[in-house]
């Protein structure tokens, strides 16, 4: 029996044993198990936040694009951050401050009221140099100014030197300790975190309250623009405890994903303007060429950067310089605002043809002038205080300035304060354009001054036979009281050509480019919607009551040029219309056009596949049978020597093969960042 009792002991230390081992074994398996819980929440809360920031990036992204079409100017640019959390920048275009919570209901922002993984809004920081602030110029040479590092502390993105990012979204996360200072994210004025009315409390509109920082070092609460520290990437926890002094996670976006949709958003912007430019002169004048004469890169340097316009070829030596100045491959010509609206444009030298055609108070065929009454005939039934002249045809009314007289600083103004357009310039030589016409009273009385026959633009236009009858170009027999009219344009070289107009013209284009011109465009003003304005044009008339032999005058006077002018003409060069932002951020220089010389205006041909169509390499399919494209260079920071021109530093614009003014071309060159947008292929 005492056997029995002690295997029966030994057995139960063996089950004590066996139990312990299995409670051992089922708090390891639980803390496998808690540990596997934690790891799965926080992939979790990762991927959510991945996801939601990379939605609020593309968004940014395509803000950056569609910026041109929302603001009228250049691509590229972020909004402003939101600093009282209703979720639009309090400081839509000058940016108060560049840190704060994501704009998510910015107009044309295409955003919803973004949230990470724990709840929070998303914040946001924006380069100067790309915010809507538009402190400068924004193209392939802009630098990103922030600085980022790695969860090492190391530098990734440096601000410094220029090799910074352009914006920062971060998910900021729960609160964690700031160094020893817990962030704080209670409400105590009763302001609601998560509606869209504007807050102050500190709990909501602190940074400092959701972003953190990393030893005193790296803080993503400040933004520093151009130093070395900047944002730090999280999760960090270099003691391998519980907590975690840096959780929040971030996106940056790079000033390389800008400049891919600003780019983009240019050569989309040419593409257009040069369809519309074919589109018009195809409506106006007839199919036929489709590209305009190009600069090329031998043409002097206009205010730090744009070719001069006026050193396009002007009539009648266009074609003595077709082939110095003028290229299938080279920069597009444009004034940088429409033709004839209320717009700023950039100066040009233009031969301008100014038609004006009057037009009289009395009816739409007459004018009242004063004739002195002494002068008056006999007959008492005749009006002696004033006459009437009568046209027999609009033409004879027009004062037409010829194509041979070049104006310079051809520029359109916006009149902001009197919500008008105007347009000026300066003759450039000494001038006197006149047009005469001959009127008689020979009607019956009342009637007024009819314009003699044939023209009236001759004397003798008025001359009568012996039985009264009409005698144009012979012996007069017959007396007459005659008038004469001159309209006068009297230019001396320094006289400003200035109008002002408050409706927009009639627009068309009058002439397409070819071997001898460029196009041409025409606005014509009618009635009161423009004015002659400091355009020294006069209306003179003399008087003979008696002609017979010779006329001899008796009486003189002035006509209100003002109150007969009834419609002008204004026409001049007309080229591709591109936006004032394609010149104020200087992508004038970094965009080239290129067709096959069989499109020239001077050929009305088409290139032949293999033999002279431009070719395209490193692309895919034909590389050969490209009509016209457009290159952009990618980031290049060059400096124009001063020498003449620009054909010494097309190489630090462009990459190989974009840069030596031929048929030939590459996408993909060696170390190099241009792009190439293909018009038309066969």
């Amino acid at each position: 029996m005492r056997v029995a009792a002690n295997n029966r002991s030994q057995r139960g230390y063996t089950l004590l044993i066996l139990l312990l081992g299995l409670v051992g074994l089922g708090g390891l398996v639980a803390s496998d198990f808690t540990q596997s819980v934690k790891e799965r929440k926080e992939r979790e809360r990762y991927e959510h936040n991945k996801r939601v920031l990379n939605e609020a990036k593309q968004a940014l992204l395509q803000f950056a694009y569609d910026y041109p079409v929302t603001n009228q100017n250049g691509p590229g640019r972020l909004p402003c951050p939101d600093t009282d959390n209703d979720g639009t920048p309090n400081t839509p275009i000058n940016c108060s401050t560049f840190i704060g919570r994501l704009p998510w209901n910015q107009p044309n922002l295409n955003l919803y009221d973004i949230r990470d993984a724990d709840g929070q809004r998303l914040w946001y920081a924006v380069s100067t140099n790309f915010s809507t602030q538009e402190a400068g110029p924004l193209n392939s040479d802009t630098a990103g100014t922030i600085t980022v590092s790695d969860q090492e502390g190391n530098v990734i993105y440096d601000g410094s030197v220029g090799n910074g990012v352009a914006a920062v979204i971060l998910a900021p996360g729960p609160e964690t300790d700031r160094n020893g200072v817990l962030q704080d994210r209670s409400v105590a004025n009763g302001d609601d975190p998560f509606d869209t009315t504007a807050d102050t409390d500190p709990g909501i509109v602190n940074a400092t309250n959701y972003l953190d920082l990393f030893f005193g070092i790296e803080d993503n609460a400040a933004l520093n623009q151009a130093v070395t520290n900047g944002f730090i990437y999280g999760e960090i926890d270099p003691l391998g405890a519980d907590s975690v002094i840096v959780n929040d996670q971030l996106i940056v976006i790079t000033v390389a994903e800008v400049m891919a949709v600003a780019e983009m958003a240019v050569l989309q912007t040419y593409r257009d303007a040069l369809a519309t430019y074919d589109q018009v002169i195809d409506t106006d004048v007839g199919a036929g060429n489709h590209y305009p004469w190009l600069f090329n890169y031998e043409v002097n340097d206009f205010g730090g950067g744009y070719p001069e316009l006026d050193e396009y070829p002007t009539e009648p030596n266009f074609a003595d310089e077709i082939n110095d100045r003028l290229d299938n491959v080279g920069r597009v010509p444009s004034i940088y605002a429409d033709y004839f609206t209320e717009t700023d444009s950039q100066p040009i030298e233009s031969t301008m043809f100014v038609d004006l055609l009057f037009s009289y108070p009395l009816d739409p065929d007459t004018v009242g002038f004063s004739q002195p009454s002494a002068t008056c005939p006999s007959n008492p039934a005749v009006n002696c205080t004033t006459g009437n002249l009568e046209f027999d045809s609009a033409d004879n009314r027009r004062l037409d300035v010829l194509s041979s007289r070049p104006v310079n600083n051809v520029v359109f103004t916006d009149l902001v304060a009197a919500n008008m357009g105007q347009l000026s310039g300066t003759f450039v030589n000494d001038d006197s354009i006149s047009v005469t016409r001959y009127f008689w009273d020979e009607e019956p009385v009342g009637n007024g001054f009819q314009q003699c026959p044939a023209g009236g633009d001759q004397l003798s236009d008025c001359n009568r036979d012996s039985g009264g009858n009409p005698d144009p170009g012979n012996t007069n027999d017959t007396a007459s009281q005659v008038l004469r009219v001159t309209m006068s344009l009297n230019l001396n070289g320094a006289v400003d050509f200035d109008t002002d107009y408050s409706v927009d013209p009639t627009v068309t284009v009058t002439q397409r480019a070819d071997n001898t011109r460029h196009a041409w465009i025409r606005g014509r003003f009618n009635g009161t919607e423009g004015d002659a304005g400091t355009l020294p044009v006069t209306i003179t008339y003399d008087y003979d009551s008696f002609y017979l032999a010779s006329f001899d005058v008796q009486a003189s006077g002035d006509l209100e040029v003002q109150d007969l002018l009834d419609r002008m003409e204004l026409t001049m060069r007309y080229y591709p219309v591109l936006p004032r932002w394609v010149f104020d951020d200087g992508w004038y220089d970094a965009v080239q056009l290129a067709y096959a010389p069989a499109y020239s205006p001077d050929v009305f041909g088409a290139c032949v596949e293999t033999v002279d169509c431009l070719q395209i390499n490193n692309v895919a399919g034909n590389i050969d049978n490209k009509i016209a494209l457009l290159t952009i260079a990618g980031q290049h920071n060059w400096n124009d020597d001063n020498a003449a021109g620009l054909a010494d530093d097309i190489g630090d614009i462009f990459d190989l093969e974009n840069d030596d003014i031929d048929n030939v071309f590459d996408i993909r060159a060696a170390n190099g960042n241009d792009r190439i947008l293909v018009l038309d292929e066969l």
